[in-house]
């Protein structure tokens, strides 16, 4: 199977490159900023531009800008997903995966409620903006250039990267350092996506060839889990003792009247919980 992935240097990108390549799948990647023919790696300018000898069966579009816009650069990540587009035709392919984020529902809070793919598209941050307007920019290019497309909303992956918030979070975890936490900690439920589970979807599609039909999908392990439970879970992997300190429920309290510390401890505490239900039954998965 021939693959062109963008974003294939960024922290899942470059996971799904080494996996693609161990399946025995040619990868083509597509960069905004290197070009390395000898490596198979094209800009996006070379593909709209040049006739490059490479017929692409699937094209995952992972590239973005950063997962922290600013108003400014929602129109270049909307460009971007243009570009992609482009590129997807000069290698001349009808099938197109785009990863999105749950951002464009919102963000965390401390309401309990389960979303799924018919749940309002209200995104507060730029990121899921811009994200919500790359989905739509793709429905439209997909009815008057006539190709395929799965769009698939991911909440964070558990991916240990450095440069991400969970990465971080591995690193104190890993240094064996005490982490304050709530109470709250172990009652909030937020999604989140193991890498095996966004592996086994992908081999489906590839293997199966499931892209037949334009449909969107929460992307998401099937429980979901605690802030505390999350750093267990870190502990648990890295073989590490977890020292957590539970500061006073007081404390929270006091917090939530700032605004600037209540928008902190939603994004620690709050909650984000996906339906995966149309993915399971789609995919037949358990």
């Amino acid at each position: 199977m021939n693959i062109a992935l963008t974003g294939s240097s960024g922290k899942i990108g470059s996971h799904l490159l080494a996996d693609f390549k161990k399946m025995g799948h040619e990868v083509l990647c597509i960069s905004s900023s290197r070009s390395s023919h000898d490596n198979n790696t094209f800009l996006y300018e070379e593909l709209e531009s040049e006739d490059i000898n490479f017929k692409a069966d699937y094209f995952f579009h992972l590239a973005s800008i950063n997962s922290n816009l600013e108003e400014s650069e929602v129109t270049n990540e909307i460009l971007l997903i243009k570009s992609a587009i482009n590129c997807m035709e000069s290698l001349d392919c009808k099938n197109f995966i785009f990863f999105s984020t749950i951002k464009v529902y919102g963000d965390n809070s401390f309401g309990s409620y389960l979303i799924d793919e018919n749940s309002p598209i209200q995104p507060k941050c730029f990121y899921g903006k811009a994200k919500a307007n790359c989905e739509l920019e793709l429905k439209n290019s997909a009815k008057t250039k006539n190709f395929n497309y799965f769009i698939f909303r991911l909440p964070p992956v558990l991916i240990n990267h450095p440069q991400s918030n969970l990465g971080r979070l591995f690193y104190f975890v890993e240094q064996g350092l005490p982490i304050p936490s709530f109470h709250v900690g172990d009652a909030n439920c937020r999604s989140f996506l193991n890498y095996d589970l966004l592996i086994d979807v992908l081999k489906i599609v590839l293997n199966e060839q499931a892209i037949n039909s334009n449909k969107i999908y929460n992307l998401a392990d099937n429980d979901p889990i605690s802030t505390n439970d999350l750093l267990r879970w870190f502990a648990k992997s890295t073989n590490k003792k977890l020292r957590i300190i539970y500061l006073p429920n007081f404390f929270f309290t006091v917090m939530m009247n700032v605004n600037l510390l209540q928008l902190i401890l939603c994004r620690l505490f709050g909650n984000f919980h996906l339906s995966n239900e149309k993915l399971r039954k789609d995919f037949k998965l358990p």
